[in-house]
């Protein structure tokens, strides 16, 4: 896509591949965002609230989705979003990104993406629609 295109339902993201994640990317992303709690960071919290390791914190896997549907294209914007997480992804785990445009304007100049975080074992951890938007021509005035 170039700045005088437009959007195309149906056209795919190419996959991001996320991993594998480490407890060092949790602990940066915990420092940068203030995101201290226990349960991603120490692994005895996690494991007394019943999980295997430490989940990755939902704003981190927002902050990936973000970047895989802001790579589509760098002539669009991702203006909002929308998650729901269905399953824990956990230190250790590799993700994959995937997504469709699934809805276009008339203008073919705003859309909808639904993007999927599947961990490499299959398990689909989260379900996402960003608002989509060709970005405004930096040359146009």
């Amino acid at each position: 896509m170039n700045r005088d295109a437009v959007l195309n339902a149906g056209a795919a993201l190419e996959p991001l591949s996320v991993g594998p994640i480490s407890a060092s990317h949790i602990a940066a992303f915990a420092e940068r965002s203030g995101d201290n709690n226990p349960i991603h960071v120490d692994e005895a919290t996690a494991r007394r609230a019943g999980l295997s390791a430490p989940p990755v914190p939902g704003m981190q896997l927002v902050a990936w989705l973000h970047a895989a549907a802001a790579r589509y294209d760098r002539a669009i914007e991702v203006t909002g979003m929308s998650t729901r997480f269905l399953a824990p992804v956990s230190v250790g785990d590799t993700i994959v990104i995937s997504g469709r445009i699934v809805q276009v304007d008339a203008s073919r100049q705003r859309g909808v993406m639904r993007l999927f975080i599947k961990t490499a074992a299959g398990t689909l951890a989260s379900i996402a629609e960003a608002s989509l938007a060709l970005a405004a021509r930096k040359d146009a005035a």
